[in-house]
């Protein structure tokens, strides 16, 4: 079997008890199997601790039930792992030993790569610039059997490269190189859709026509001064005022959310107190562009947000057809960050480090992408929600530029 991560991967190392958000808090530990067998096997005190926190699960694992302040019990006072200094780091299971690591397997080939739920991961992850870049290994591991359409395998995986490189294209602002990465998804879903994956090819050579982009999103452009013209003579304000409006909705919680670190709350409340304090949405314009002003030296943050999401997301529609989804995903994720970003720089009294960037981005990465629950409600708002429209998200990040 091949292994593919990004070069940065093995810059990662944990940092245990220095950590100033534990991955051991906040959420369910689950253990797999393997793990929870040789569990059974421990005796003595440390045993009999196991015995008493292990809660079996129909396939075999089990899950750690936590204390009262939502810890890993496990976890002491110094934020250290007992069962990692009484058993060894080999004997930690699937979910402690790989977090904050995700992996994909498409047969024959499996991904890795850290998340930026864990803030040390983010760190490096947006210190980064430039295309993200990979290194492959051979891996001693059966190729597990899977029903993955080897066809439109290798025509997501040209999908991919492709929104690689229109990501990256610095010849254009950021929103407009999301406008054109969401239009060819939107254009090669339509053909997934009705099942004409032998059309799809056509549609990828016109968006590796450098030629074709340019003009692409240079219709965009006059698109979009044409809509905001006809807004203001008819509206009497920018309709990039309207989309700013939209965005305080992502950040709307739904009924049942898990939380898992309540610190996410403070930028919500950061970005409820942004909406309150600008009154008219032609101020949140004007504080966007002084943000950019500020900002402007590292806006790249945001192009390694989107490769870190497109590397993450995007092959994975191999297994449900909707590539789509995983673009939005992609842009959500983005949209969220960007507007949390103002808001809290607007509180700070107009400043944002990039230990601040680091912390926002692992908090919503840990609401999101770590919470089951949290992740299949959000993508049913992402297909359902008219705000998460393929029109709105083009508006919202160029209005973003």
């Amino acid at each position: 079997m091949k292994l593919v991560t990004p070069k940065y991967y093995e810059e990662f190392k944990c940092i245990a008890g220095d950590c100033t958000d534990t991955c051991c808090a906040g959420w369910d530990v689950d253990v797999d199997k393997k793990s929870n067998d040789f569990y059974k096997t421990v005796t003595g005190p440390f045993g009999d601790r196991l015995k008493a926190v292990s809660v079996d699960d129909e396939e075999g694992g089990c899950t750690f039930t936590l204390t009262m302040e939502k810890r890993c019990p496990f976890l002491n006072d110094a934020n250290l792992c007992d069962l990692y200094t009484e058993l060894g780091e080999d004997k930690l299971c699937d979910t402690c030993a790989e977090f904050p690591r995700f992996i994909n397997n498409f047969g024959a080939l499996r991904e890795m790569g850290i998340a930026p739920s864990c803030k040390t991961a983010g760190e490096i992850i947006f210190a980064k610039r430039g295309m993200m870049e990979f290194s492959e290994s051979d891996i001693d591991e059966d190729i597990a059997l899977n029903d993955i359409d080897p066809f439109v395998y290798m025509l997501l995986r040209r999908v991919r490269k492709l929104s690689f490189n229109l990501i990256n294209d610095t010849d254009y602002k950021l929103g407009e190189r999301i406008a054109a990465f969401l239009a060819m998804s939107r254009d090669v879903q339509r053909l997934l859709d009705i099942q004409e994956d032998e059309k799809i090819g056509n549609v990828l050579k016109a968006y590796e026509n450098k030629d074709l982009v340019d003009e692409a999103i240079k219709n965009i452009r006059k698109r979009r001064l044409e809509s905001e013209t006809l807004s203001a003579r008819k509206l009497g304000f920018p309709q990039d005022a309207k989309y700013f409006e939209q965005i305080k909705h992502y950040f709307d919680s739904f009924e049942g959310m898990e939380v898992i670190n309540p610190d996410w709350y403070k930028v919500c409340q950061a970005v409820d107190k942004f909406y309150e304090d600008i009154k008219e949405s032609r101020k949140a314009i004007e504080l966007k562009d002084e943000f950019n002003e500020y900002y402007k030296d590292r806006l790249a943050e945001y192009d390694q947000l989107f490769n870190y999401t497109i590397f993450r997301y995007l092959l994975d529609a191999v297994n449900d057809y909707d590539l789509l989804l995983k673009t939005t995903i992609c842009i959500v994720w983005y949209i969220v960050l960007k507007a949390a970003d103002i808001a809290v720089w607007y509180c700070n009294g107009k400043t944002l480090s990039f230990t601040e960037q680091v912390d926002i981005a692992h908090l919503y990465s840990r609401q999101f992408e770590h919470s089951y629950s949290n992740f299949e409600v959000y993508n049913e708002m992402f297909e359902t929600n008219e705000i998460y429209s393929v029109t709105n998200l083009e508006a919202i990040c160029l209005m973003f530029d």
